[in-house]
């Protein structure tokens, strides 16, 4: 598996200083899966430590054949929040 990534989502992992390997550990190990309606991504989330600090951390990307690629990447304190008001209207469990 190849991964890339967008401009968009490099400028946003040095501006959040985000380990490549944690991008990689969300993608293989999601807690929750959703597909963006509106943007045509998938929406990954899983719990990561970010300076000894446990947060859920979400990776928003498109898969094209065996690539990839990372639109971008945040981490989030209040998942429960996000999903609630995403899904259904833009995100769909997958």
């Amino acid at each position: 598996m190849k991964i890339t990534f967008s401009k968009h989502a490099l400028q946003k992992i040095k501006e959040r200083k985000i380990r490549v390997e944690m991008i990689e550990e969300v993608l293989s190990n999601s807690e929750s899966l959703f597909y963006d309606l509106i943007e045509k991504t998938m929406v990954a989330v899983a719990k990561v430590k970010i300076d000894n600090i446990q947060t859920n951390f979400v990776v928003v990307s498109t898969k094209k054949g065996e690539e990839i690629k990372i639109v971008t990447t945040y981490p989030c304190k209040n998942i429960d929040k996000e999903i609630k008001r995403k899904e259904g209207v833009r995100w769909v469990r997958m």
